[in-house]
């Protein structure tokens, strides 16, 4: 008999730590689900940009050795920017990917004078740049850690200038004449990088700081205009070739949307 007791109290027994055990499981804490970078997003951002333009002149030749023209007349420049951006992500655990789209407004453009010439001739030639505008469509990747995201980007860059060369010649025991005047205006094509923090204020709401690096290579810029303007005016082309980079600093806001449509 007491063996009979004994056993009824170690089954009901262990019955009763098992179902202590599944309370405890019951009653876990709740995880509440990490923050979550899916979605498409609009924003807008202020910032500040430089531009950097290295000139040449290889239609002078010997002429410009002989001349004693500069190689590369460097023009650089820095300008406040604001833009619009938009994009679309989708996050696998950590892992964030998507793509953007941005334009940025800001007359990132310049000018510069240098003077050249032997003896009793000085060349001045002054080049201006007017970058009103940069558009950018990237790749984005990025690691997520809760409502903090740090990202790179990269992809293709564009914007159009509007160019003006100007020269006046010094001669010794004359004057100055002026010497050329023209205008000039090119579309752009480049490459980007850029890399950036963003985070996340609320579930649709978040804040970034980003830097990018636009490379526009290399080209050659041509510039219609006239030789002796007001005296001879003989019509003439000239063609510079322009290597320019960019870069930009930017923070702003995005709103985001539509988090589970894909």
């Amino acid at each position: 008999m007491r063996k009979f007791l004994l056993s009824t109290i170690a089954v009901f027994g262990f019955s009763g730590v098992a179902s202590a055990a599944d309370l405890a499981v019951k009653a876990a804490p709740y995880v509440a689900p990490t923050y979550d970078w899916s979605g498409f997003y609009l924003g807008g951002f202020v910032g500040g940009g430089w531009s950097h333009d290295d000139a040449s002149e290889p239609d002078l030749g010997i002429v410009g050795v002989v001349l004693g023209a500069p190689p590369v007349q460097t023009t650089s420049r820095s300008s406040f920017i604001g833009g619009i951006e938009g994009g679309d992500r989708y996050q696998f655990g950590k892992l964030v990917i998507g793509w953007e789209g941005d334009i940025a407004w800001g007359d990132t453009g310049g000018s510069s004078t240098t003077a050249f010439g032997p003896g009793a001739l000085t060349f001045n030639r002054t080049l201006t740049t007017s970058m009103k505008w940069t558009a950018t469509a990237t790749s984005t990747v990025g690691i997520a850690h809760d409502n903090w995201l740090l990202y790179g980007k990269a992809g293709v860059a564009w914007a159009h200038l509007d160019d003006t060369y100007n020269s006046t010649v010094a001669i010794a025991g004359v004057g100055t004449v002026p010497f050329f005047s023209g205008t000039g205006g090119q579309d752009r094509v480049g490459w980007t990088v850029g890399t950036g923090i963003e985070w996340g204020l609320w579930q649709n709401w978040s804040v970034k700081a980003e830097y990018d690096y636009i490379d526009f290579g290399t080209k050659t810029t041509p510039f219609t205009g006239t030789v002796l303007p007001g005296i001879a005016s003989v019509p003439v082309s000239v063609g510079l070739e322009d290597n320019l980079r960019v870069q930009q600093v930017k923070v702003g806001v995005n709103y985001r949307f539509l988090p589970n449509l894909w």
